[in-house]
């Protein structure tokens, strides 16, 4: 009696089969459960992003509300100089700041000043997040180089104003004492109204999508536009002369982190989702404010 009660005390193992059942249902559920997960986070990630354009949009329209037109696409003399040359530079992000909960910072830049000077080192380096797009884990800012009188630390920017259809040409940018104007709503000391967008605010993209090209040291920036560099003019603007197809990140163009295609604000502050695979021709009209070009879809 002693020997059968104390072997009915004795508590039962787990067998080598069943240890590998359990095994097995915990990788099946870590299967299902991973994908899962990071899908979650990629649509939060998604929505964290065209957030960031829906608070440059109410952005936009405060600063209209104020002065009555938006921000240039970015600012510079033409007196004797060339327009990409002359200076100060600001872009249309840097105008907006303190209509983005960044008053503190636009306090601290000089306006007056070129963004080159050393006045505007610490303003032209500052980080700010409805900038940046969270699937783009990039660095926050970069050395702007390639001239040799020329290499500047700027903060980097995820999204860019729509200079209009067509680009332009390093000729044209160099024309001394010439403005260079674009059919968008950001240009070169431009001072669009919301009444010059005859195609319908709705109908007209005003900021979009630039993914970093970290292989060719590339990145945009939402402070403006280097003085000396005519190319840096696409660091601040884009154009719509390719689809926004961020398996071929355009130096000019809109690219993304979220796959083939780009979220785009409108003027009306909404924010889309555009295909990359978007017809070429409907894409360039979305980016002129006064074409009177059917854009179906949108």
């Amino acid at each position: 009696m002693p020997f059968e009660s104390q072997a009915s005390g004795r508590r039962r193992g787990l067998t080598l089969v069943e240890f590998l059942v359990v095994i097995v249902i915990i990788v099946v559920l870590l299967t299902i459960l991973f994908p899962a997960i990071h899908s979650s986070r990629v649509a939060a990630r998604r929505v964290e992003c065209q957030n960031n354009l829906r608070q440059l949009g109410v952005a936009l329209h405060n600063y209209h509300d104020l002065h009555d037109t938006l921000p240039s696409g970015w600012t510079g003399v033409t007196g004797g100089q060339p327009v990409a040359l002359g200076g100060p530079g600001w872009g249309w992000g840097s105008q907006l700041l303190p209509h983005l909960d960044q008053w503190p910072a636009a306090q601290n830049a000089r306006f007056d000043l070129p963004i080159g000077s050393v006045e505007n080192q610490r303003f032209r380096e500052l980080e700010i997040s409805t900038f940046l797009c969270p699937d783009d884990s990039s660095e926050t800012t970069w050395q702007h180089s390639g001239h040799k009188l020329l290499a500047l630390t700027l903060a980097t920017s995820n999204y860019v104003g729509a200079f209009g259809s067509r680009g332009w040409t390093v000729e044209s940018a160099q024309r001394v004492g010439e403005s260079l104007d674009g059919d968008g709503v950001f240009y070169h000391n431009s001072s669009t109204r919301f009444i010059d967008v005859t195609d319908g605010l709705s109908h007209t993209v005003a900021i979009g999508e630039r993914a970093h090209d970290i292989l060719r040291n590339r990145y945009s920036t939402w402070v403006g536009v280097v003085p000396g560099v005519p190319e840096a003019i696409s660091l601040v603007v884009g154009v719509g002369e390719m689809s926004p197809d961020s398996q071929t990140t355009s130096v000019r163009g809109f690219s993304s982190a979220h796959g083939r295609g780009s979220h785009f604000l409108f003027g009306d502050g909404r924010v889309q989702y555009v295909d990359g695979r978007v017809d070429g021709d409907i894409f360039g009209r979305l980016l002129s404010r006064a074409g009177a070009e059917l854009t179906p879809g949108f």
